[in-house]
């Protein structure tokens, strides 16, 4: 007998089991069949999902890490350590869920039930000799998951004609391709979505990169892209965050010594204004911070009052959004040795059929790395 035996089983469903962190509500699923039934459903398991913190990602020699959640903590949790000396790639992550590759291989993986399988890729084109994930997004009514791929080839030298990259829409589960036609590539676009150090940031159904003078958005539903404006007078330098659920803009000075954050108004009107600055000149850090070399800061937000910062590349730290220093974030087997990222990883007890399929039919791949959240 216990105290919650005199409780509804939707109130310790739905108000106590739904806010506990995502292994206690795994551990708690062998506790009864109530517990365990009421945990599984999609609509507990996406409510418990969206209370999460969504953290930033970040890598070291040997695997990935978050940084912990209450603030003012500077630890950082494992989450994902490779196996093999190969570099392993974060390529995108969507609802707790990671695509991660080594070469023309790739996973899909939930870190937080430890669940992975091999995510097949569009076929490859006679004369292209790379395919590679652009975005990974859960489609608005379908509720299904998409992976966003680009097909191309690298140029043999300068001058040499390459074919255009191709773009290819594939449910996580199915083998058919749907082609997607961007409306301009250009170079730089191009190389930018197709890296994995510049994810785009998931708003309104949309998913936005910041590509030169503009936005580029791909609307998930209609599977079309778009161009949206921004304040020009930024430059190309600027990066896209997600700033609590508004879409957000940051922009190092040419003296790397500041930067400012842009909040997008509306939406519609494509308006935007001026939120904050982060003077790294006049801030009070312990130790104080190298700046005698120019060195353009990486930023990600943790929640809405703290931001975390790559300053060098050894040096990670947290402040308010007043400028006002928090405290260094090392790591107790690799020091200073931290590199921050773009992705970001709320937790989540989301499971694919696809994971059950592949395991089902014994088709797994063993994946280059070990999950250890």
């Amino acid at each position: 007998m216990t105290i919650f035996d005199d409780l509804p089983e939707w109130l310790v469903v739905d108000e106590i089991l739904a806010r506990l962190p995502p292994k206690d509500v795994l551990r708690c699923r062998a506790v009864c069949k109530s517990w365990h039934s009421g945990t599984s459903t999609n609509a507990f398991i996406l409510d418990h999902h969206h209370r999460q913190p969504s953290l930033p990602i970040i890598q070291n020699i040997e695997g990935i890490c978050r940084v912990a959640g209450p603030p003012g903590d500077q630890k950082i949790w494992p989450v994902i350590r490779y196996s093999v000396t190969k570099p392993v790639v974060i390529h995108r992550a969507c609802d707790g869920l990671l695509i991660l590759g080594q070469q023309s291989d790739f996973y899909i993986c939930n870190p937080t039930t430890r669940k992975c399988a091999s995510l097949p890729h569009p076929p490859r084109r006679p004369g292209v000799n790379a395919v590679t994930v652009v975005a990974f997004y859960r489609h608005h009514t379908s509720r299904e998951y998409g992976v966003l791929w680009v097909s191309y080839s690298e140029p043999v030298r300068i001058g040499v004609p390459v074919q255009l990259p191709e773009y290819f829409v594939l449910t996580v589960g199915s083998n058919q391709p749907r082609c997607i036609k961007w409306p301009t590539v250009s170079q730089l676009t191009h190389h930018v979505t197709r890296s994995s150090c510049c994810p785009p940031v998931h708003h309104r159904g949309s998913l936005h990169w910041a590509i030169g003078l503009n936005l580029t958005v791909f609307d998930s539903i209609a599977e079309t892209f778009r161009q949206m404006s921004r304040p020009i007078e930024l430059g190309a330098m600027v990066s896209l965050l997600d700033m609590g659920g508004s879409l957000a803009l940051w922009h190092t000075t040419c003296d790397c010594l500041s930067f400012d954050i842009w909040v997008l108004q509306d939406y519609d009107a494509e308006t935007w204004r001026f939120q904050y600055r982060i003077n790294l000149l006049a801030m009070e850090a312990s130790p104080p911070l190298n700046l005698g070399v120019k060195y353009g800061p990486s930023m990600a937000v943790i929640n809405e009052h703290e931001l975390l910062i790559a300053q060098r590349p050894d040096r990670l730290f947290r402040c308010d959004t007043d400028g006002v220093f928090l405290g260094n974030v090392e790591s107790e087997e690799h020091g200073n040795h931290l590199i921050l990222t773009r992705h970001r990883l709320q937790e989540s007890m989301i499971s694919l059929p696809f994971f059950e399929a592949q395991e089902e039919d014994d088709v797994n791949k063993e994946p280059p790395f070990l999950i250890v959240l």
